[in-house]
């Protein structure tokens, strides 16, 4: 499943950000991945590609934060630029607020810094999202 498209340009390029692979439950195994282009309608050239590596993602889960996805880029006042995304916590990974028998998965919105190198974004918190305290974003 792929979802939770988004595009930025940067620098010339048209970044797309999509989320995919298995989001909720307790095999949960989702991430973030990119593709970039010189136009807005493509041909996209994905960061799998680019690489030769077929498991290449912008972001994946760690042991702190399960199936980080849906995102979305924001630019703060500095200029700076931030993926926001939902991602599930292992030690609380489901809530029935809605339905106590299924259980639903508690995404957490979190906030990763990225940077731009070789032409490519990247997080710097190195492609698992961060779980330590980090400069907050510039606003006005």
């Amino acid at each position: 499943m792929v979802e939770g498209a988004w595009v930025i340009l940067r620098d010339g390029w048209y970044y797309l950000f999509y989320s995919g692979n298995n989001c909720c439950g307790p095999d949960a195994h989702y991430g973030v991945l990119v593709a970039r282009s010189r136009s807005a309608t493509g041909p996209f050239e994905t960061l799998p590609q680019a690489t030769g590596n077929p498991n290449s993602m912008l972001l994946e889960g760690n042991e702190y934060w399960h199936a980080p996805g849906h995102n979305c880029v924001v630019t703060d006042a500095a200029g700076q630029d931030w993926l926001a995304y939902h991602a599930i916590d292992p030690h609380q990974p489901t809530f029935d607020a809605i339905d106590a028998e299924q259980g639903y998965s508690r995404r957490i919105m979190l906030l990763d810094r990225l940077e731009y190198q070789d032409g490519w974004p990247r997080l710097v918190s190195g492609g698992t999202p961060s779980h330590q305290a980090q400069p907050a974003p510039i606003t006005e």
